[in-house]
């Protein structure tokens, strides 16, 4: 049985200690604004200008195998091209926002611990080997979520702030974002967190945590290549069934996280 309370105070516990360091703190800031604001705004701005449109590596493809129907009809090409890119060519690139942000946070969960020298008074106290687990997972999920969700709200101002006038009016969200960020995100982020402590629990600095940490980018990206080079689009099909099977496999891979933590283990790696 899980104690809430042992979990919340490690928890609560981890994001003071967060919170006190900048080296955390400023990829945080930084990741959100440039996904959220920097890219899109210069898309909306610049990203109509054919010339710009087409330095971008693997756009041109993009637009050339777009599925008929996706854009609203009566789009010119510079619109099809705003539109196109915010809707579709950056949803997949908005997963790596709750990835990078677990990535930076889970990665000295227990490795951190070890460094500080706070690791063994952890795991003298009653917390058991899963509520153990648990906390460290919550601690970065939960701020991988919320930045996330912070982001797309930012995203969804600046998009039609700016691509309003271009577009004829408000365009943004669609079906397909809206299941990305209530299904996708918190789903991405709990694997990410999941085999992210799991490399933390067996790393001795946080800086060999983080290097295997991003690993795990490696399928977003590949999401991405993918819909750049025509092979899919990532709709809200694919959404859904993304979600889908994120479900079965965070369930697995958490179960095996927590199985396999010992603090035995974890003090004879000391």
């Amino acid at each position: 049985m899980i104690d809430r309370r042992r979990v919340g105070a490690l928890v609560r516990k981890d994001w003071n200690e967060l919170t006190r360091s900048k080296q955390i703190m400023a990829p945080l800031v930084i990741i959100p604004l440039l996904f959220a604001i920097f890219i899109p705004s210069f898309v909306i701005l610049l990203g109509n200008n054919p010339a710009v449109a087409s330095s971008i590596t693997g756009f041109g493809t993009f637009l050339e195998t777009l599925p008929p129907g996706v854009v609203p009809a009566g789009y010119s090409l510079e619109q099809t091209a705003v539109y196109a890119v915010i809707v579709y060519f950056m949803a997949p690139f908005f997963l790596i926002i709750p990835v990078m942000v677990a990535s930076i946070t889970a990665s000295s969960s227990i490795v951190g611990e070890k460094e500080r020298r706070t690791i063994e008074g952890l795991l003298y106290t009653p917390l058991t080997d899963r509520e153990l687990v648990l906390g460290k997972v919550l601690a970065s999920v939960v701020p991988a979520i919320l930045i996330a969700w912070a982001s797309f709200l930012v995203y969804t101002v600046v998009v039609n702030t700016l691509g309003g006038p271009v577009l004829d009016g408000l365009f943004f969200p669609t079906w397909t974002w809206v299941v990305i960020v209530l299904a996708l995100v918190p789903l991405v982020a709990f694997l990410a967190t999941c085999l992210i402590v799991a490399v933390s629990g067996r790393s001795t600095t946080v800086q060999g945590a983080q290097g295997a940490a991003v690993l795990i980018v490696l399928p977003v990206v590949g999401v991405v290549v993918s819909q750049a080079s025509g092979l899919m689009l990532f709709d809200t099909a694919v959404a859904l069934g993304a979600s889908g099977v994120l479900v079965v496999v965070d369930t697995v891979v958490f179960a095996l996280v927590a199985g396999n933590i010992r603090r035995e283990r974890i003090l004879t790696q000391l």
